[in-house]
């Protein structure tokens, strides 16, 4: 009994050898991101230590400011960004923890955090007012900016947006593992890029469209000099707690939803709904939680004939 329970200890340290050997991630120097990820027309300004990275798309119409979700960057806006800048200005950039823009400098992730970020970005490049787009977390901080600032927002879309209890639906093991801050030595290093596949599978409805680049893509930015510690920063410290300021949101919204969501179930669009009193309801058949990716020209569409309206 004593051998055997010495030669499954054996296995279990070889075991877990390997994966390391195999999994270990070193950090990528900022500096070969913005070679490889930064677009012709990047920009980059000083925030509160941040070399924050931001794109300013379009030169006539008005200014919609677009926000993405926990782990991506403003580069999952990419297909929205072509469609809509021939007819408007179009902003995005990369909030705290993520993207190129990297870590918070204090390691504060709250949604107060957020909301400041995003509101001194407005105020750095000088927008007053604007439409705002937020997929995700970035949906839940777009209602969030607009019920707190109804005066700077005058249209919100919100695709597949956090904000509601998860109830039954299950929480990813990835959550709940980037909320064990004893685990944060082992997940700030071992990084497994199967893991990274899955997380974009999941948020996929048409796996044919998941390319090695997009993969790589996503693998790389979390790889990105302190984004690992970033993103187990806000997963610890963002709470979903402020479901009665939904009801606080008075500019018109629009609500896209995927009808295959697994991240955030679909039962959360009518809630959307019935809590925005100014809303519409717009659910893609066969469609994950990133609409904007899987069929940018149709969800863009959509989205300019809510503005027009």
């Amino acid at each position: 009994m004593k051998k055997a329970l010495k030669y499954l200890l054996i296995g279990l340290v070889g075991l877990v050898c390997g994966v390391t050997a195999t999994s270990w991630q070193d950090d990528i120097p900022v500096e070969e991101i913005i070679d490889k990820y930064a677009y012709d027309n990047s920009q980059f300004l000083e925030l509160d230590g941040m070399n924050v990275h931001y794109r300013v798309n379009g030169d006539t119409g008005e200014t919609i400011v677009l926000l993405h979700g926990t782990a991506a960057s403003l580069h999952t806006w990419e297909g929205w960004t072509e469609e809509l800048s021939p007819y408007y200005r179009v902003v995005s950039f990369d909030m705290p923890g993520f993207g190129i823009t990297g870590p918070e400098p204090n390691n504060v992730y709250t949604r107060e955090r957020y909301l400041k970020f995003i509101d001194d970005m407005l105020v750095k490049l000088e927008i007053d007012s604007c439409y705002m787009a937020g997929n995700s977390f970035g949906g839940y901080l777009t209602w969030s900016y607009a019920a707190k600032h109804p005066e700077k927002v005058k249209k919100i879309a919100i695709l597949d947006a956090s904000g509601y209890p998860r109830g039954d639906q299950p929480t990813p093991i990835s959550f709940k593992l980037q909320k064990m801050e004893w685990l944060k030595p082992v997940l700030t290093n071992i990084t497994p890029k199967s893991l990274v596949r899955k997380g974009v599978e999941v948020v996929y409805f048409d796996d044919s469209k998941i390319t090695e680049e997009l993969v790589q893509l996503y693998m790389d930015l979390l790889l990105r000099e302190g984004n690992r510690g970033g993103l187990m920063g806000k997963t610890m410290q963002i709470k979903y707690d402020y479901v009665e300021e939904i009801k606080q949101v008075q500019c018109p919204t629009l609500i896209i939803w995927g009808d295959t969501d697994m991240l955030v179930n679909v039962d959360a669009a009518p809630k959307f709904h019935a809590d925005i009193p100014n809303s519409e309801l717009l659910i893609y058949e066969n469609m994950g939680h990133v609409p904007m990716e899987e069929i940018p020209e149709k969800s863009a569409a959509d989205f300019m004939t809510f503005l027009q309206k």
